[in-house]
């Protein structure tokens, strides 16, 4: 569609919002939204799900004693909750602190996936779910410093851990209804707007549960530990409590489909380039400390297939933009996964080329050469992902046991991708795993 509005309307296209929703603006020179976006960057606006604001500020207020966390806060509250977790989740030491504990997991991951692949189809039906709880199993230990035991043969649909997956899952396809399409729930409780409530108490009940327990742990070891050896949640919560409990929620709700998705989206360029995977295999089973060209091929495999395939911010105050008049309250939309496939900004877009973020600044394939606003997986300025650290090194520490032990083909058509609220990949995953 992007594509289709480009053609159309050139450069800069107006959609006027319908049933209470702003009008949007989506941006298609780099230029035009970097003005826009830096002029936003003291007080940046970026509006998240209406019906998650509405859930925390009103449906269940209490619950939440005046804390939205950082996908539904905005202005001043933003910032406040920002600035108290900044501390906890962006030093670089806390790559080191997780390492081995994230290794360990990546091994059981890899060796689940070796397992799994003699035993027919399941793997074609069910690699977004493997990866799914080989995410939450990640993003737990570092958020909580506990495992859930996510990775267990068998695991139970009431399994809590189950539960968390199949909230994150429920929660992007209805709030895509909801907020996506024409819908009343502003106005009526509709039938997918309950059905989104339920999920929002349950994915709060459960993450709530699984950090009490974390809680319980850190209090009976005690806190005679050194600063650098705790985790994020009990950092935390020496500073504020109901701050530590949102940010583990938070990191519960948003670090499952998105790594996934992210670390299969490697697998599928590793496997339809067979050099390239070489390569990486060679790097992997290097003693070279810094994986250069495995991180590479996750920047280049992130261009390709974002999370999330568009920028937005709503703007706090009026803008000119090639002479046009941008008023206060509209949504900007950036369109990067769009542009980011073109070849005027990246020669041979659409080529798996990890070796452009690797050669000099004189190549003609080098990453530089585009505008720095194309391509921006984690978002942008102060309101950029806070977690970017620790899914980058998620998705590193699998790759580097994956490689070192299996090797992946795909046979098939291409892979295909869907997108609701974020990036999907579509059923069957034809890859072909083998132990090596």
């Amino acid at each position: 569609m992007l594509g289709v509005l480009h053609e159309k309307y050139g450069s800069i296209v107006k959609m006027e919002g319908i049933l209470a929703r702003a009008n949007m603006v989506i941006l298609y020179k780099p230029e035009h939204f970097d003005q826009v976006y830096r002029a936003e960057d003291t007080n940046p606006l970026r509006p998240g799900f209406d019906s998650l604001v509405y859930y925390r500020t009103v449906l269940r207020k209490s619950t939440y004693n005046g804390v939205y966390g950082l996908t539904t806060a905005q202005d001043e509250k933003w910032r406040h909750f920002r600035t108290k977790v900044n501390p906890a989740l962006l030093k670089p030491k806390l790559v080191k602190l997780y390492a081995p504990a994230l290794d360990e997991i990546a091994k059981e991951m890899v060796d689940r996936l070796i397992k799994l692949n003699g035993k027919g189809d399941y793997l074609q039906k069910n690699l977004d779910l493997e990866m799914t709880k080989w995410a939450l199993e990640s993003i737990a230990l570092v958020g909580l410093g506990n495992r859930l035991g996510c990775m267990e043969d068998n695991l139970k649909q009431d399994h809590p851990g189950r539960q968390l997956i199949q909230c994150a899952r429920d929660m992007m396809e209805l709030a895509y209804k909801l907020e996506f399409f024409p819908s009343l729930w502003q106005k009526y409780s509709t039938k997918n707007f309950k059905k989104l409530v339920k999920t929002y108490d349950l994915q709060w009940d459960v993450s709530k549960m699984y950090i009490d327990e974390a809680k319980r742990q850190i209090n009976e070891r005690g806190h005679d530990i050194p600063e650098e050896d705790k985790s994020i949640l009990e950092k935390l919560l020496s500073i504020d409590e109901n701050v530590a409990l949102m940010m583990a929620n938070e990191m519960l709700m948003a670090g499952i489909d998105t790594v996934a998705f992210s670390t299969t989206g490697v697998l599928y360029h590793l496997a339809i380039n067979p050099e390239v995977q070489k390569k990486a295999r060679e790097e992997a089973r290097s003693a070279e400390p810094q994986k250069r060209y495995i991180r590479a091929c996750i920047k280049e495999s992130l261009r390709i297939y974002p999370v999330i395939p568009a920028n937005l911010r709503r703007t706090g105050k009026d803008h000119i933009v090639a002479g046009y008049h941008i008023p206060k309250g509209t949504d900007v939309i950036a369109p990067n996964e769009f542009l980011s496939k073109l070849d005027k900004y990246y020669p041979r877009a659409k080529e798996f080329i990890p070796e452009r973020w690797l050669v000099e600044k004189t190549h003609p394939l080098y990453y530089g050469n585009a505008h720095p606003m194309i391509t921006l997986p984690f978002g942008f300025g102060i309101r950029s992902c806070i977690g970017r650290r620790i899914a980058e090194m998620e998705i590193e520490t699998f790759l580097r046991k994956f490689l070192d032990k299996v090797e992946v083909g795909w046979e098939g058509p291409p892979i295909e991708v869907e997108t609701k609220v974020m990036n999907l990949f579509v059923k069957p995953y034809r890859f072909k795993f083998k132990s090596i």
